[in-house]
């Protein structure tokens, strides 16, 4: 097993989780403080998502590789930080995907509609 490999492998999915909590729970708040319209909003929860798989493909690709290796002469590498904040993180999209359930959407209003009290 290479270690080095392995934790880059993890490090990827550690950007790819982040890249996809951002993209999906998140969305709201990064375009209201980049002042993106929704067709930019939705352009970005789609570049998002891409790039969460991208990433998550290749790190999971690298770990594997890492994995199958055989060992490498090198520096020792830890892995128990990255596998903690991987562990931290996919806790946290549970959460948040669990508690969006019981959170009504506020809907928006499209060009030219009204709202009548």
């Amino acid at each position: 097993m290479r270690r080095r490999t392995v934790r880059t492998g993890l490090n990827l999915i550690i950007t790819a989780v982040v890249l996809v909590i951002l993209a999906a729970f998140y969305h709201d708040q990064i375009a209201l403080i980049l002042s993106l319209s929704p067709v930019s909003e939705t352009r970005f929860i789609y570049f998002g998502l891409l790039c969460g798989g991208g990433f998550g493909f290749a790190g999971i690709a690298a770990a594997v590789f890492g994995l199958l290796s055989s060992p490498g002469e090198g520096a020792r590498v830890g892995l128990v930080q990255p596998v903690t904040i991987l562990a931290l993180l996919v806790l946290m999209f549970m959460f948040l995907f669990f508690s969006s359930f019981n959170r009504p959407e506020n809907p928006r209003l499209r060009p030219g509609e009204t709202i009548t009290i």
